[in-house]
């Protein structure tokens, strides 16, 4: 069986200020738990969004965001795979192939890159162009569910 590192825009899918639900996406990420991993990027990220709703006085959304990341990390405590030395120096290789493939992709970018190489993953995300220069494997949900059951 295929095993995933989602990336932060599909795992948003199921966060409570999500703009459109993705009921069917939410179903077959629940149904396909054990085989989702997390990048400690996206921990990160979903907490700079609690972080920014606080700054912005959304109270409301910033309890939402901070409760869900709760669960979040509940669900996948097991699963948020670590940015080790191993990853850091896939890592760099994969920041010069798409340097050298005249491309710049961020950091964040280039970590769940590096992660979903060292562990063997494919990566779901709706940012496919992001990864192509770095040779990822990757899959945008949002136009087709992964195959399999």
């Amino acid at each position: 069986m295929t095993r995933y590192l989602v990336d932060t825009n599909v795992i948003s899918a199921a966060a409570p200020t999500a703009a459109v639900p993705r009921s069917e996406l939410v179903r077959w990420m629940d149904s396909h738990s054990p085989n989702l991993f997390l990048s400690p990027v996206t921990i990160a990220e979903i907490a700079d969004g609690v972080a920014k709703a606080k700054r912005e006085g959304a109270k409301r959304k910033a309890a939402d965001l901070s409760a869900w990341l709760r669960t979040v990390l509940h669900l996948y405590s097991d699963r948020v795979l670590p940015f080790d030395s191993q990853t850091a120096e896939i890592a760099g290789a994969l920041s010069d192939l798409a340097r050298g493939r005249g491309h710049a992709p961020g950091f964040p970018d280039i970590i769940i890159a590096a992660t979903a190489r060292r562990h063997g993953l494919t990566i779901l995300s709706r940012n496919e162009r992001h990864f192509a220069p770095m040779d990822a494997v990757v899959i945008d949900p949002f136009e087709q569910l992964p195959p399999g059951k």
